[in-house]
């Protein structure tokens, strides 16, 4: 009798450890629900945090425009290349590198659109690609791969890890190395989006990754006609 009481305990010990395991699951399922769809508050958009994330169309101001820093790179053609070199010209420039697998194909591929949705009007701007990968990203390197793409049209920059730290100071740059200290097989986590220069060579506008090149073309045009 005692056995049999005891099982009896046993069995509804576990009912009870299991149906307070499935109202704790319950509840969990019902706050991450709950928490996806609430409005959010505040996004972190790296340098910028904007209110209603639903609401940012991926472009951002800057009001009044920054100045840059006047570091030398080397093209891919390994001349000396300065900001101040390309004024009296919009320029819109990114950071990545060549062997990156998906969204520094998929920025440059967007350059190109945005280009040809301009036409005419993309004369007056100029298209810049800043390596963050200067060990790997020679001038040649550079050269090879835009010409390999098709994007001739394109001015890539590169050059020692320090030096592009300071060229994208300005623009908010951060990039880690993803490698062991003799490893020449690694992924670089960087900055993304495009920046846009005005014609003084100051930022004026910052576009994030994702915002459609047609919608960057129409902006441009916009701008530059201003």
């Amino acid at each position: 009798m005692k056995s049999k009481r005891r099982t009896t305990l046993s069995i509804q010990f576990l009912y009870g450890m299991i149906a307070g395991m499935l109202i704790g699951i319950s509840a969990l399922a019902l706050y991450l629900v709950y928490d996806r769809l609430k409005p959010p508050a505040e996004s972190d958009t790296g340098p910028f945090r904007v209110a209603g994330q639903a609401e940012f169309d991926g472009i951002t101001r800057i009001e009044p425009p920054l100045a840059t820093v006047d570091v030398p790179l080397l093209d891919q053609f390994g001349r000396a290349t300065r900001l101040s070199d390309l004024r009296g010209r919009h320029i819109l420039l990114t950071f990545g590198f060549t062997h990156c697998p998906d969204i520094c194909p998929l920025a440059l591929n967007d350059y190109q659109r945005a280009r040809s949705a301009l036409g005419d009007a993309a004369e007056d701007l100029r298209f810049v690609f800043v390596s963050v990968d200067g060990r790997r990203d020679t001038p040649e390197a550079l050269r090879q791969y835009l010409d390999f793409r098709g994007l001739e049209d394109i001015l890539a920059l590169t050059g020692a890890e320090n030096s592009v730290r300071e060229f994208g100071a300005p623009f908010g740059l951060s990039f880690e190395i993803s490698r062991d200290q003799d490893s020449t097989s690694y992924q670089i986590n960087h900055t993304v989006g495009a920046f846009l220069l005005d014609r003084a060579g100051r930022w004026m506008t910052r576009y994030q990754f994702g915002v459609p090149p047609e919608t960057i073309a129409a902006d441009l045009r916009t701008l530059i006609e201003t």
